[in-house]
């Protein structure tokens, strides 16, 4: 049975593979929907977005397998995974903590994860996306998404991202 996904902005499509984002998309995934609510309740009242110190470890806890930390260089165009959790590394067969994205992917796929950190930025909200592992060659594995913006040291700047992932047969509600 193939996933019923709401349509949203294809951010990758070639040789079968498919990522999209959704700026309204409803997450499917109970645990993305979780991982959302906390993102919207530690926003401080004054500010737009959470800083990453809004987020510690013990908050986490229960995303931390599914979670990826990326962080970006000064231009805003430089990606690299600060955080790759265990079972993101066992679903992507690979683990790419402290590596740059542009390292790992190639430059369609850069492309690709270029316009997805774009948009958060541009947003300042969480993004769905949805679609295949295909950009790693596991294109038989669906998988959703929720990827949060965050602030480090400047408020209500995206200055890093956090995603949370689940994997496998994800339906639309019925």
């Amino acid at each position: 049975m193939k996933p019923a996904f709401s349509a949203g902005r294809r951010l990758l499509a070639r040789d079968g593979q498919s990522l999209t984002a959704d700026i309204e998309g409803a997450f499917i995934h109970e645990r993305l929907r979780a991982f959302v609510a906390l993102w919207q309740v530690v926003i401080p009242a004054e500010h737009r977005i959470p800083s990453r110190s809004d987020m510690p470890p013990e908050l986490l806890r229960d995303f931390l397998p599914y979670l990826v930390i990326i962080d970006m260089d000064e231009s805003r165009q430089r990606y690299r995974f600060r955080l790759v959790g265990t079972e993101v590394v066992a679903m992507n067969g690979r683990d790419g903590t402290g590596k740059w994205l542009d390292e790992l992917y190639s430059p369609v796929d850069m492309q690709a994860h270029h316009k997805l950190h774009q948009q958060v930025i541009a947003n300042g909200r969480p993004v769905r996306i949805h679609g295949t592992l295909g950009f790693v060659d596991r294109s038989f594995i669906t998988l959703e998404g929720a990827i949060v913006p965050l602030s480090r040291d400047i408020p209500d700047r995206v200055e890093q991202f956090m995603l949370c992932l689940a994997y496998g047969d994800l339906q639309q509600p019925g």
